[in-house]
Formats: structure tokens, C-alpha cells, sequence
């Protein structure tokens, strides 16, 4: 690739050489444009063909670090693909390699965490000659393989994120204007997401707030509790006719008076009891409805 393009830029020199060379010799102005036309040209097509050049070298270094068989002839949108798809089951092996590990060390956790006693009583009840050693070499083990696995971690990342910095260079050489108009596409959509969530806020506050305005207040929920006592039952009344004199009418028509008067202010005592105190009557207070009744009687 060095020496084609040490090539092309030697091709470029004598080109212009050339052409000074033969600015000495008077040309028309329409000879003088297609020589720059022409020179124009060649740069351009060098610069093209160094691009390419370089495209075609990373998909080389892409081919080679990618697993296929010798010989296999790979177009570039395959070479993409597969290594795609390498790179994803780079992730997976991470994955599982990390959970193996997350069991190691919680293996190695448990058994350094027993105490020796317990571990050597078991040992000797399973007969093993020496438990000590066996635990020792079995711990050493258990190391030595988290090292390996943790190198091999530790490689596999290395070359994924080389592999990934290879496709993004890939991609932005051979889409930069897709890229660009997928940038620009992606801004304006969040732009419009903005905006929308920004507007259906504001309807949702305009909405809570009429429904505020248009709800009537809310009811208190605690009343003090009054205890309306039920009113006496009436009294049975036994009807005797009696021959009485004009005095005895007299006096016993003031007093059934005097008794409905009583019976009437009776409940109207209570319900004003009930109101000052704001609770259920005590005993004291129905012991002066008889009272009162005796006292009218």
C-alpha cells in the first residue's frame, strides 16, 4: 500500500513538473484550462485512490483477526457481518467467563471462611490421609485458574475493543454523509419528543387545574358525634271514669297539664345537654329526668 501510494504521488510530481516546464512556451487560455482541469484530476483520483487504499487495508487487518478458513473469499459487507457476530459472541464468552469467576471466588470465599478444625474433623471422618495439603493444592488450583481465566478476559476485551474501533473507523469512512443524516435525523427526533412531552405537561397542568376550579370542596369528614336518645315510649293509659265534683275536675285537669308539659320539655332537656358536652349522656344525667318528673308530679 506504502509504495503504491509513493507511486502515485511520483506520478503526480513528474505530471507537474512537466506542466511548469512547459510554461514557457505560450499557450492559449483554453490549453492553459484543460491542463489545470487535467491536473485537478489526477489529485483528485490520487486521493481517491488513496482512501480506497485504506479502506481495503482495514478490511484486510479485519479479515485476518476474525475466525474463517484460509482462502475464503470475503465480500466487505460480509467481512462486517462476521465480524459483527464475533464481537457479540465475545460478549457472551465475557459474560459466562465473569459469572464463572463470581463462582470461583465464592467458592474460595467458603472455604477460607471455614475454620480449620471443622474442616479437619470432616476430613478425617472421610478418611483423606492429609486434608491440610489436599485443601491447600485444591485453593492453589482454584487461583491459578481464575488467573487464566482473568488473562484471557483481559485479551478477549482488548481485541473486541480493537475490532469495534476498526468498524467505527470503517463506517465513518465509507458512510460519513449517512452518518451525518442519521446524527441529524436522531436530533430532530429528540427535538420533537421534547417538544411533545413539553406540550402534553402543559395540558395536563391546564386540566388539573380546571378540574380544581370546577370540583366543590370537600366535605369535612369528622362531625362531632351527638347521641339523640330515643324518646320515651308512651305511657299506657288506663281511662276510669269517676264522678267528681268541679274542684276535683279542676285540679285534675292542672295537673295532666302540668304532666304533658313535662313530658314535652324532657327530650328538649336532653338534646341541650348533648349539645354543650358533645358526648355520649352520663350516668348522672338520666337520673334527673326522674327527678324532674317526680318534682312536676
Amino acid at each position: 500500500v506504502t509504495l503504491r501510494c509513493v507511486s502515485d504521488f511520483r506520478a503526480v510530481e513528474k505530471f507537474s513538473v512537466a506542466g511548469l516546464s512547459l510554461a514557457n512556451i505560450p499557450l492559449t487560455p483554453e490549453t492553459q484550462r484543460d491542463q489545470e482541469r487535467r491536473i485537478r484530476r489526477e489529485i483528485a483520483n490520487s486521493n481517491e485512490r488513496r482512501r480506497m487504499q485504506s479502506i481495503n487495508a482495514g478490511f484486510q487487518s479485519l479479515k485476518t483477526l476474525i475466525p474463517h478458513t484460509d482462502g475464503e473469499k470475503l465480500s466487505k459487507a460480509a467481512i462486517l457481518q462476521q465480524t459483527a457476530e464475533y464481537i457479540f459472541s465475545l460478549e457472551q464468552e465475557k459474560t459466562r467467563l465473569l459469572q464463572q469467576n463470581t463462582q470461583l471466588k465464592r467458592f474460595i470465599q467458603e472455604l477460607s471462611g471455614s475454620s480449620p478444625k471443622r474442616r479437619r474433623a470432616e476430613d478425617k471422618d472421610e478418611g483423606i490421609g492429609s486434608p491440610d495439603i489436599w485443601e491447600d493444592e485444591k485453593a492453589e488450583d482454584l487461583r491459578r485458574e481464575m488467573i487464566e481465566l482473568r488473562q484471557q478476559l483481559d485479551k478477549e476485551r482488548s481485541v473486541r475493543m480493537m475490532l469495534e474501533e476498526q468498524v467505527r473507523s470503517l463506517e465513518a469512512h465509507m458512510y460519513p454523509e449517512k452518518l451525518k443524516v442519521i446524527a441529524q435525523q436522531v436530533q430532530l427526533q429528540q427535538q420533537q419528543e421534547q417538544v411533545r412531552l413539553l406540550h402534553q405537561e402543559k395540558l395536563e397542568r391546564e386540566q388539573q387545574h380546571l378540574r380544581t376550579q370546577l370540583l366543590p370542596p370537600p366535605a369535612p369528614t369528622h362531625h362531632p358525634t351527638v347521641i339523640v336518645p330515643a324518646p320515651p315510649p308512651p305511657a299506657s293509659h288506663h281511662i276510669n271514669v269517676v264522678t267528681m265534683g268541679p274542684s276535683s275536675v279542676i285540679n285534675s285537669v292542672s295537673t295532666s297539664r302540668q304532666n304533658l308539659d313535662t313530658i314535652v320539655q324532657v327530650p328538649e332537656l336532653r338534646r341541650v345537654d348533648h349539645v354543650r358536652s358533645g358526648v355520649q349522656d352520663q350516668p348522672g344525667q338520666h337520673g334527673e329526668i326522674p327527678s324532674l318528673l317526680k318534682y312536676k308530679n
